[in-house]
């Protein structure tokens, strides 16, 4: 028996057989009560939804196309999934919530297999509904346990930036962060210079920027000060390219250590420390969780964390033994 068959007898329309069979719609009481005796009459069985054809293509939604964080992190998962003879299609939020819940609507009218998300927000409300797509969604570079995602102990790399600053002497020390005081590459970096006796002070402290707050934070702090910063940590390599071109015109690049996170070309071009994250594997384990979930396989753990390392260039010889005690103490 068919529909079409169970329309026929129930004298019903389609319409209204497919409205009783799905539960979905008005029908009166007598048509249901119709289609629904025709069913049980035939033994009519609903057919089994027909399985989604593959498309062999990704969705890659990125925040920033611009930062080269990102860039290399394209660049891995487009030579994977050509590897793999897949394609991947690619939309950049521009760090906006709205676009990015639209480029995954996007990515359901393409018939995508699995989509690679870099999201702009990891609060509850917007990471559970990604449980309901209808293909499987990887998160990269941060995690989630609501998600399968793969990504960087920030907190860690906050960590070994403070304890090179500590292990240097360094006293006065400042942050600049792109976001908030609530990144894990913050709070990583201040528990570790609360925990050896340094601090951290507010006005040392600029999150997040904008390039006139900054030009006034690097006047204030380090251009005009009698106790200019020793050390300051920026939270990418975008806003540490800025502290070091607006350092450049003077010798202070020499004097103040700047660290950036990330490690990308702009860190290593220009020069400066900076914490590297490993996205090339980052994108190969994203990859892989991505073909697991698309197998149906078992995956134990939904969050995978990857170690970073800080790699120094050219930090300033300004060790603590060859300072006097005055600046020790401040």
């Amino acid at each position: 028996m068919t529909i079409r068959d169970i329309a026929k007898y129930s004298g019903v329309s389609i319409a209204t057989v497919s409205r009783v069979i799905n539960n979905n719609g008005k029908v009166s009481d007598a048509a249901r009560h119709s289609v629904e005796a025709a069913i049980a009459k035939f033994n009519y069985q609903k057919p089994e939804p027909k399985k989604k054809k593959a498309t062999k293509l990704f969705g890659v939604i990125v925040r920033n196309m611009s930062n080269p964080f990102f860039a290399k992190l394209i660049d891995v998962l487009e030579e994977e999934a050509y590897k793999h003879g897949r394609s991947i299609l690619l939309f950049n939020s521009r760090n906006n919530l709205k676009l990015e819940q639209t480029f995954l609507e996007e990515c359901k009218h393409h018939n995508v297999d699995g989509v690679f998300l870099i999201p702009r927000s990891l609060k509850d409300q917007h990471i559970r509904p990604l449980q309901n797509a209808s293909f499987p969604i990887i998160l990269l570079t941060v995690t989630s346990p609501l998600c399968l995602s793969i990504g960087t102990h920030h907190k860690q790399g906050g960590n070994l930036v403070a304890e090179h600053f500590i292990k240097q002497g360094y006293r006065r020390i400042g942050f600049i962060g792109s976001t908030n005081q609530q990144s894990d590459r913050f709070i990583g970096f201040q528990n570790t210079l609360l925990s050896k006796g340094r601090d951290l002070i507010e006005e040392r402290i600029l999150t997040p920027y904008t390039i006139e707050s900054l030009k006034e934070f690097v006047q204030n702090h380090i251009l005009s000060s009698d106790t200019p910063l020793e050390a300051l940590f920026c939270s990418d390599d975008i806003s540490a390219s800025h502290v070091y071109n607006l350092l450049n015109n003077t010798n202070l690049t020499k004097q103040v250590e700047i660290v950036g996170f990330d490690d990308t070309f702009i860190a290593q071009s220009l020069g400066f420390s900076s914490v590297h994250q490993p996205m090339h594997q980052i994108a190969l384990r994203g990859f892989e969780l991505m073909l697991d979930a698309l197998n149906k396989q078992e995956i134990q753990q939904t969050e995978f964390l990857l170690e970073p390392k800080l790699i120094l260039r050219n930090t300033p010889h300004l060790l603590a033994q060859k300072r006097s005690n005055e600046i020790l103490k401040e």
